[in-house]
């Protein structure tokens, strides 16, 4: 007996050892993370920049053309797309999941540059982030002529970084609105009429709903 008290005091102190590399190993990862209200802070400074630089309706194509630049790589439109038709993905087919990222990619972009075409420097505050890796919540407030509008950011940090997978907009997700929206659609003119609709939204010819 004597003999095993030495090897079970052996066998606490790795476990002890291995539990607090656990431990500490999920806090230097996170250490190592870019903050995502740093990388919002700065995609809104570039949207701004863009703003600035390419004003009026003039410009407007141009302006746009830009921004889109600039959210492209921050926002994960598939992961939106996705979430947008809730168990539908599952039922359509990868052309008719190709298609339709695509098309809501457009749509959701368009909106979105739609709610910032009037940004001005220092209209919006980025105020604190919420991180639960590999999610995080960036909560930012637009001022607009004194009244103040929030404008969440949920993100996912993944291969590519962080990138945005929802935006709410005064306390209203833009993909849950999407998906209500879009399951009334499928439910009266199944997927092939979301398809339609979506395509003669993003022509200009009538409204998705």
């Amino acid at each position: 007996m004597k003999r095993l008290f030495p090897i079970l005091r052996l066998a606490v102190l790795c476990f002890s050892l291995v539990a607090l590399l656990f431990v500490l190993s999920p806090l230097a990862q996170a250490d190592e993370v870019v903050s995502p209200k740093v990388e919002m802070q700065k995609t809104i400074e570039q949207l701004v920049d863009l703003v600035e630089k390419y004003p009026g309706d003039e410009n407007l194509s141009v302006r746009h053309e830009q921004m889109r630049e600039v959210i492209g790589p921050k926002f994960d439109f598939d992961e939106m797309a996705k979430r947008s038709l809730g168990a539908q993905w599952k039922k359509i087919s990868a052309t008719e999941r190709t298609e339709f990222v695509d098309l809501f990619s457009e749509l959701l972009a368009t909106t979105y540059l739609g709610r910032i075409e009037n940004v001005e420097r220092n209209m919006v505050t980025v105020k604190e982030e919420k991180l639960r890796m590999p999610r995080a919540l960036v909560k930012t407030t637009v001022d607009y002529k004194g009244d103040l509008f929030p404008i969440d950011y949920k993100l996912l940090n993944g291969d590519k970084g962080w990138r945005v997978y929802d935006v709410i907009i005064e306390n209203i997700g833009l993909v849950a609105n999407y998906r209500s929206e879009f399951a009334g659609i499928i439910r009266k003119h199944k997927f092939s009429g979301l398809l339609d609709k979506l395509r003669q939204k993003n022509a200009g010819e009538e409204s998705a709903s």
